[in-house]
């Protein structure tokens, strides 16, 4: 029951995570071209990987709920790894940009 309660709110969070990836890039605007790498990498993930792991987990969840096995675990294990991979993002997008 947790575990579809968990997969129901995580689009809405998701959608803010892209949300504000999608407008600091607003942030890179004073640089131009001259960001660096960092930024355009910085970018797609903030904007783009909340989306695949919830996509991944929920998967790897339902097939764990159809076998009847605990999976709980698989979607807190998935909003730790997207919260890393998006605090991470945003580090290296804001020490790019000074």
């Amino acid at each position: 029951m947790i575990t579809i309660v968990l997969i129901c709110l995580a689009p809405p969070v998701c959608l803010g995570a892209s949300l504000w990836g999608f407008f600091s890039i607003m942030a890179t605007a004073s640089c131009g071209s001259e960001c660096g790498t960092a930024v355009d990498v910085a970018l797609p993930l903030m904007m783009f990987s909340p989306w695949m792991i919830w996509l991944i987990v929920t998967v790897w969840a339902i097939v764990r709920l159809a076998r009847r096995r605990p999976a709980v675990w698989v979607m807190l294990l998935g909003l730790a790894v997207a919260t890393v991979i998006y605090v991470a993002a945003n580090i290296m997008m804001f020490a790019a940009l000074g």
